[in-house]
């Protein structure tokens, strides 16, 4: 074996290994704290129950919670999602935790490739009745300012949004571009869903923007909202 294939070996595992670890921590951490609904609590089963596809966004530092709730509460009851990840080194850690979570993945990005991911990802809810989780404000920020990619994925494939967010009571606060959120153990999370909301098929630039401003107040008004200063 080259000195070349050892290297590519040796960086493969350490990502499984990565990807092995953060996962264990989610699903630790996350089974260790305490759910609450703020509001909501009926949207989880409406979404649940859902025959069609639906758009559940969230910010991009809500992540480490919203991923252990997306599978406790949704994956393992059999709600089909896919969503999208970057190109980079920590999306392929997310690729491979999704992977491991039945969670389909999008390779793509906002900034490159995201006119394909997009198709992807619509193709997705056309064709294989797939839920989508979008990250309007990844994955690279700026943090609470969402882009348009979620409101034109609704207007054309007619799926409603929901929002997601949640506050909590202890938490350590990652020093990255988005302040990631990591409950500690044992904390108490204080949850938020709303929607259905519908974006119209028809829109021209004043108006998809309108609806890019809709998604982000909707959400950071959510975040507001909690009970839990963050």
């Amino acid at each position: 074996m080259s000195k070349i294939s050892t290297r590519i070996h040796i960086s493969l595992l350490k990502t499984y290994i990565i990807a092995f670890v953060v996962r264990r921590l989610i699903r630790i951490i996350g089974a260790s704290c305490r759910l609450y609904y703020k509001c909501g609590n009926e949207k989880a089963e409406e979404i649940l129950n859902s025959e069609d596809p639906i758009i559940l966004c969230a910010w991009h530092n809500r992540i480490f919670y919203l991923g252990y709730w997306i599978e406790s509460a949704l994956l393992r009851k059999g709600f089909p999602l896919t969503h999208m990840v970057s190109q980079s080194k920590d999306g392929e850690i997310s690729r491979i935790m999704s992977k491991w979570a039945n969670l389909g993945v999008v390779r793509g990005s906002s900034n490159r490739d995201g006119s394909a991911a997009l198709l992807t990802l619509y193709r997705a809810i056309k064709r294989d009745n797939n839920s989508i989780v979008m990250v309007p404000d990844g994955s690279h920020g700026p943090v609470y300012k969402a882009k348009a990619g979620t409101v034109v994925l609704a207007q054309l494939s007619g799926a409603p949004i929901y929002f997601f967010s949640y506050s909590v009571n202890r938490a350590w606060r990652i020093k990255s571009w988005d302040q990631l959120i990591i409950p500690k153990p044992f904390a108490k999370i204080n949850l938020s869903l709303c929607g259905p909301f519908h974006i119209p098929r028809k829109l021209d630039k004043r108006e998809l923007e309108k609806y890019r401003k809709f998604v982000e107040d909707s959400l950071n008004q959510l975040r507001l909202e909690s009970d839990y200063p963050l």
